[in-house]
């Protein structure tokens, strides 16, 4: 028996005794003799952690290799925490030329996966006729690189939870069919645990065409719920969509996607029955892993459910402890009018941000109707305190944002161990109740919870540190942020924000960039983006920009560029329109105008409304560069010490 720590990968997949290996794949060679990483050729160098690292993760290519081992093998007799194991693997992407980590892969939960064909050629000791001496010289054989998965108690409930919200995601009335059919390849019974999973749009195929919402949610709902389970990567919800009435096939798309199987459906629903029909796609050949239509009243959708858990479960041939099968039926909701008015609450807030009242009703229905429903509380306090939109008046307004807090302390109540309440609650105790101390706690306990490829309680936590005036500490984690995600959009257009605020333009122009390339219709960008070409005198090129942002950026942002033109009746329709749509619930904006425009009574008459009104963009008081010729103006501190921080000097 040997005691004590052993080393996390198989002696088996090791080569000879005493040689070291030269490991290929792609274009990526690691020599284990000369401790060298080269990438095309050329070397790339690693600290001793990121080499040890990858050399693990190489041994046990298309492995899990769990967080716990690779701390040990990256850092051995020292207590690290896991953020030093993302910002490890964040390195060696960038080594390996995989800063999207589709080679490099973060399995939820658990732990990180070497996706690729890994080779390992041997060498041996032979004579050198040249030196009289030894060298190492590689063998012809190639070693496989990837052994037998190891199976584990959790695999039966990880291949169910896979395809239980698949099921559901295609709706469509018709008459209840006698025996549902399943088509399945060939060697479907013996397929291994999806590892990579696209989740596309499902079709709306109702009669009336108005179920988009339905169709949309269910796919949604998915893609969120599969992005929470252990060795599943999900392909993002904004490269998968993009795909919606593209003419492709699904090898294609997976390909595009770099995805091993695609989800796939339809949805028609009816009043009072749903016909639910899901395939579950291989990518290499296009072969149905696993295809099934049910049809039921509406009443029975959760039923529904487990039914095709239990179908899916049985094509695979898994057997699953009790326990287990209890756990694959568990439900956000058992009330499927409840549901249905969450998804409509969701779709209207997407559709339309002057629409938050409508949003507001339907999710008012839906916790009505299940007073458990957390999903949809969550929601009710997104939209009461997201912008006030809703109100129409700036006591509604405040009320709102009360009663947001009010909900989110019920949230985190009902799921202390999730996430998202403490980040929700992080967010809104920093922009607008100015409870600096309180939100970095509770962003630091979101942070903690959060999986590992969850980026944004970093982003926020980021927010909060701008917010005191810390700017390269905000810079730092939402870096850390990008590393984690490098498909967010938002961790790269309020890190390019915050180095607008710094006067760096030329490093935030190319942030801002990277944030629209991966979300090209975020409005806050191209906003960012014009402010940094008005701050650098260049007010005819931010002009564009500022018109194709949105909503309350749009005026504001025309506003400021008209007044550096010259255009005043311009300037003055465009600060006129803004007070009169957005002034009752967002005052700041005014005031940045009129500070701008060198009108300081001005600004503070706007900006005490603002602070009336508990304004979340007081969030950028202490470093907003709009605001820097109020600085030397008493007010200005005052106000400052009023939302709880110090002038920067102090």
């Amino acid at each position: 028996m040997t005691l004590g720590y052993q080393e996390p990968w198989d002696t088996q997949r090791r080569t000879d005794a005493g040689a070291a290996a030269i490991w290929r794949f792609g274009r990526v060679e690691l020599d284990e003799h000369d401790r060298r990483l080269a990438v095309d050729g050329a070397s790339v160098p690693l600290d001793r952690s990121g080499y040890d690292l990858l050399l693990c993760l190489v041994r046990r290519a298309g492995e899990v290799v769990a967080k716990e081992d690779l701390l040990r093998v990256g850092w051995p007799g020292r207590v690290v925490t896991e953020n030093s194991l993302a910002k490890a693997i964040g390195r060696l992407r960038l080594a390996l030329g995989d800063p999207d980590g589709e080679c490099l892969r973060v399995v939820h939960g658990y732990g990180y996966r070497l996706v690729a064909d890994v080779r390992a050629l041997p060498t041996a000791v032979v004579a050198s006729p040249a030196a009289g001496g030894h060298t190492q010289q590689p063998l012809a054989a190639t070693v496989p690189a990837a052994s037998p998965k190891r199976r584990h108690w959790w695999t039966p409930i990880l291949v169910g939870s896979i395809l239980i919200f698949a099921a559901i995601g295609v709706v469509h009335i018709g008459s209840r069919s006698a025996a549902p059919a399943i088509a399945v390849s060939p060697a479907a019974a013996q397929t291994e645990p999806t590892s990579s999973v696209a989740v596309l749009p499902f079709l709306d195929l109702s009669e009336s065409q108005d179920q988009a919402y339905f169709s949309d949610g269910l796919a949604d709902e998915l893609l969120d719920s599969l992005s929470r389970l252990p060795q599943i990567h999900v392909v993002s919800r904004t490269s998968s969509f993009a795909f919606r009435g593209k003419d492709l096939d699904i090898p294609t798309i997976a390909r595009k996607l770099n995805a091993q199987t695609v989800l796939e459906g339809s949805v028609r629903k009816s009043a009072d029955r749903v016909r639910v029909t899901v395939q579950l796609i291989k990518a290499i050949d296009g072969y149905h892993v696993w295809s099934q239509t049910y049809d039921r009243p509406i009443t029975e959708l959760f039923a529904m459910q487990d039914e095709i858990v239990r179908a899916i479960v049985s094509a695979l041939r898994i057997e699953l402890l009790p326990e287990q099968r209890r756990e694959l039926v568990r439900h956000a909701t058992t009330n499927a009018e409840a549901y249905d008015e969450f998804l409509l609450a969701q779709q209207v807030f997407k559709d339309d941000e002057t629409a938050h009242r409508r949003s507001i009703a339907h999710f008012q229905r839906a916790v009505a109707l299940d007073p458990d429903f957390v999903d949809a509380w969550s929601g009710l306090a997104d939209v009461l305190g997201h912008s006030g939109m809703y109100a129409d008046s700036a006591a509604e307004g405040l009320a709102g944002k009360r009663r947001a807090l009010e909900i989110i302390d019920r949230v985190i109540a009902l799921v202390p161990d999730r996430s998202d309440g403490w980040k929700q609650r992080g967010v809104f105790r920093a922009a607008h109740w100015w409870n600096w101390s309180g939100a970095e706690e509770d962003l630091q306990r979101a942070v903690a919870l959060s999986p590992a490829d969850d980026e944004q309680a970093l982003v926020e936590l980021g927010r909060v540190r701008a917010a005191q005036g810390k700017l390269p500490e905000a810079i730092e984690l939402e870096l850390r942020a990008t590393q984690i995600n490098p498909h967010s959009g938002n961790a790269w257009t309020v890190m390019g924000y915050h180095h607008t605020a710094l006067g760096q333009f030329e490093r935030a122009h190319e942030v801002l960039t990277q944030g629209l390339r991966n979300v090209p219709l975020d409005e806050h960008a191209r906003y960012y983006l014009g402010l940094g070409e008005l701050l650098q005198g260049r007010a005819a090129a931010a002009l564009p920009l500022f018109e194709d942002s949105a909503h309350v950026l749009r005026l504001t942002g025309m506003a400021l560029a008209h007044h550096s033109l010259g255009d005043a009746a311009a300037a003055d329709l465009d600060l006129r329109l803004l007070i009169s749509r957005y002034g009752h619930i967002l005052p700041y904006q005014a005031a940045e105008v009129y500070a701008w425009r060198g009108d300081r009574d001005k600004a503070f008459e706007w900006l005490d409304r603002a602070y009336e009104l508990h304004d979340a963009s007081f969030i950028y008081y202490k470093f907003d560069p709009l605001l820097r010729s109020l600085h030397d103006d008493s007010r200005y501190g005052v106000l400052l010490n009023k939302i709880g921080l110090q002038p920067a000097d102090s």
